[in-house]
């Protein structure tokens, strides 16, 4: 699931930005990371499905 690889990735930044003092960001990676691994379809069908329009649409599939 491409979704999980992408998460892993942005709880790396997170974690990255934590160490190098950054304030707010960190969190929101880990917010984000989580929303995708609740996320019932792939990020790929979701593109495939209704394009950039629908990718920037996936806050509120996930009640952001």
């Amino acid at each position: 699931m491409i979704n999980s690889r992408i998460a892993k990735i942005f709880r790396s930044i997170a974690m990255y930005l934590d160490a190098k003092g950054v304030a707010f960001k960190p969190r929101a990676y880990q917010k984000a990371a989580q929303s995708l691994e609740t996320l019932e379809k792939d990020l790929k069908e979701i593109y495939k499905e209704g394009g950039l329009k629908a990718l920037a649409e996936i806050r509120e599939l996930v009640n952001l």
